[in-house]
C-alpha cells in the first residue's frame, strides 16, 4: 500500500507500509481523492496537523470483503472519514484527514460501516463532496428553524457553498457572506438569492433591508472567508455579554457521522450542485507540487482532486 505522508514542505515522503484487511474490514482501491487548500495549509504549518496522511474525501472501488457484506468486488463506493473510536473509555467521531491520517492511498482497509454504495447516476466529481454534504445537513437537523426563517452562512468555502443549497431546499432564506466574489458569483449562478461582501456591504444594514427589519433567525459559521464576527450583526463582535444577553444558542458541529446516506440521496436527486468546486486535477505522483501549489497560494484551489494508481 503507498500513501502519502505530509510532514512539513521539505519533508513529503510517498512510503509502502502493509495493508492486511482485519475482519470487519472492507479493502478499497482508492480511485479519486480531494484535497482542499486549507487542509494542506493546516498540514504544513509550523504546528502541523498531528498527522500525516491528508484526505478525508474519496471514491474507491471494493477489492476486497467478506462474503457475507454485502459488498461486491469492483463497486464503486464513498468512504465514511467518519470513524468513531473509543478513547479513556468513552465514544468519540474522528475524522479521517482531519485529526487521524486519511485517504491519500493507493489501497486502504476501513471498518465496512464506512463504506457506501454509490448510484450509477452520481459522478465522481459529485460523490467526492458526500462529506460535507452529510455535515452540512447534521448543521440543519441542529437548528431550531421554521420554514422562511433567515439564515446566515459565514464563509462560502466548500461547506458554506453546500449549506446555501441545503437551506434553500429544506425552505429557509439563506444570507451568504464572503470575500471571495468569486465564490459568490458562483453560489449566484446556483440560485443563492442573497450574497453579501464585507468589503462592501455594511451587513447590518443590509440584512435589515432584506429581512425587513425582522434580522436573523440563526447563523452558521462555515470557515474561512470571513470572520465568525459577522455571525452576530450587532456590534459585529462576538462576545459573551451578547450571547447572554441576547439568549443565543451555540452549537458545534465538526462530523458528518450518520448522514452519509442522507448525502448521496441529495445528490441522486440533483438538490446539491458541486460543479465548478474542483479547481485543479492531478496525478498520484503530483501530490508534491499540490502540497507547494496550495500552501503557497491557500485561495488558489478550492479543491484538488487527485487521481490514484
Amino acid at each position: 500500500m503507498k500513501e502519502w505522508h505530509i510532514r512539513n514542505l521539505n519533508d513529503i515522503a510517498l512510503e509502502d507500509r502493509p495493508s492486511v484487511r482485519q475482519p470487519g474490514e472492507v479493502k478499497l482501491k482508492l480511485s479519486k481523492i480531494s484535497l482542499s487548500s486549507k487542509e494542506l495549509v493546516h498540514l504544513t504549518s509550523s504546528d502541523g496537523a498531528g498527522y500525516e496522511v491528508p484526505g478525508h474525501s474519496a471514491v474507491a472501488y471494493v477489492s476486497e470483503a467478506e462474503e457475507d457484506s454485502g459488498f461486491k468486488l469492483g463497486s464503486r463506493v464513498v468512504v465514511s472519514p467518519f470513524v468513531t473510536v473509543n478513547e479513556f473509555g468513552k465514544q468519540s467521531v474522528k475524522t479521517m484527514g482531519v485529526n487521524m491520517d486519511g485517504l491519500l492511498r493507493d489501497f486502504i482497509c476501513v471498518p465496512a460501516e464506512n463504506v457506501f454504495p454509490l448510484p450509477d447516476g452520481i459522478l465522481d466529481d459529485q460523490a467526492i463532496f458526500t462529506d460535507y454534504i452529510a455535515m452540512a445537513n447534521k448543521a440543519f437537523e441542529a437548528l431550531d428553524s421554521e420554514v422562511g426563517d433567515y439564515i446566515l452562512i459565514v464563509g462560502a468555502n466548500t461547506l458554506g457553498l453546500i449549506l446555501s443549497q441545503l437551506a434553500s431546499y429544506y425552505q429557509l432564506v439563506p444570507v451568504l457572506v464572503d470575500l471571495d466574489m468569486g465564490k459568490l458569483t458562483l453560489a449566484k449562478s446556483w440560485g443563492v438569492s442573497y450574497t453579501l461582501n464585507p468589503t462592501y456591504d455594511n451587513l447590518e444594514r443590509r440584512v435589515t433591508e432584506l429581512t425587513g427589519g425582522r434580522m436573523l433567525d440563526a447563523a452558521i459559521f462555515a470557515g474561512e472567508g470571513a470572520t465568525l464576527d459577522a455571525a452576530i450583526p450587532e456590534k459585529h463582535s462576538v462576545d459573551m455579554d451578547v450571547i447572554l444577553r441576547k439568549q443565543l444558542k451555540l452549537r458545534g458541529i465538526n462530523n458528518g457521522d450518520g448522514e452519509i446516506s442522507s448525502a448521496i440521496n441529495l445528490l441522486a436527486n440533483k438538490i446539491v450542485r458541486t460543479d465548478g468546486m474542483i479547481s485543479e486535477r492531478l496525478d498520484f505522483d503530483d501530490v508534491p507540487k499540490a502540497v507547494s501549489e496550495g500552501s503557497k497560494y491557500p485561495y488558489k484551489f478550492t479543491h484538488i482532486l487527485i487521481s490514484a494508481y
